[in-house]
């Protein structure tokens, strides 16, 4: 009769989840970069490296033949089988990833136009009496809502989002712009990193975009992403049942869905 109780505790011990780590690098200056999106592709297994490139991540021993992402705006992505990956962890824990050689294509506004008009895109709510969160606290947790495409080329001016409660101190968020396909996020329309730091423990918090001079001419998805690992705390945005619908994804890479009825109090403010 024992016999069978130990097979069944080897298999136990074999298909336990195990812990990667690594750090990610620039392929040209060998200098650490931070909040790298690391992930398997739609499986909702995933995190974000820190500020010196470091990254955990917990892999379950069924998605060994799937794939492992590491990607980052302005970046190649990198790919590997999980298992390759795990024979390289071995030797090596180190990933480079190269800039991107090729620009996005840009749009450009003519200089004849005098008049514009400006229009606040989103979710205006501030109520605090209905209030959403992140998904999860998971790093890469993102969220987000689809901006519709205007008669003309929008030129971005700001971002907004309206905070009820933050008792974290200092927050760090990334804010990422995405393609739209058959009504979700696919791939990024930025060329750099923009992050929103704040210490605000409620009200409106903005991100002045002017200098990073993003004009979009077609529909877009905005999101805010979890990039840091604060510990427990509380971080409740502005909530409604109307306006713009939530779309989230709980990790780096995972699958994108749509959120309920929900909404979140953030928009953009734009020139057309």
């Amino acid at each position: 009769m024992k016999a069978p109780l130990l097979i069944s505790f080897l298999l136990s011990c074999h298909l336990q989840a195990q812990f990667i780590t690594g750090k990610v690098r620039d392929a040209q200056t060998q200098e650490p970069l931070p909040y790298v999106n690391i992930g398997v592709l739609n499986h909702n297994l995933g995190t974000v490296s820190d500020e010196q490139g470091v990254f955990f991540l917990e892999l379950h021993p069924d998605r060994i033949r799937d794939t492992l992402r590491f990607s980052m705006i302005g970046f190649e992505s990198e790919d590997f089988i999980v298992a390759d990956y795990l024979e390289k962890e071995k030797i090596d824990q180190i990933i480079l990833l190269k800039k991107k050689t090729t620009d996005l294509d840009e749009i450009v506004i003519s200089t004849k136009r005098t008049q514009f008009e400006t229009k606040t895109l989103g979710n205006k709510t501030t109520s605090k009496s209905i209030y959403a969160a992140f998904t999860t606290n998971q790093l890469g947790n993102e969220m987000g809502f689809v901006v519709r495409q205007r008669k003309r080329p929008m030129i971005l001016k700001k971002f907004n989002i309206s905070i009820v409660e933050n008792d974290y101190g200092s927050i760090r968020f990334r804010l990422n712009f995405y393609k739209i396909e058959n009504g979700l996020p696919t791939t990024t329309l930025l060329k750099e990193n923009i992050i929103i730091e704040t210490e605000a423990s409620s009200g409106i918090v903005s991100k002045d975009l002017s200098p990073y001079q993003i004009v979009i001419d077609e529909d877009f998805f905005v999101a805010i992403e979890w990039i840091e690992d604060l510990g427990l705390g509380k971080l409740y945005f502005s909530g409604g049942f109307f306006g713009a619908p939530l779309i989230a994804r709980e990790v780096s890479q995972g699958r994108w869905s749509k959120v309920g009825s929900a909404s979140v109090g953030m928009n953009i403010e734009v020139r057309y």
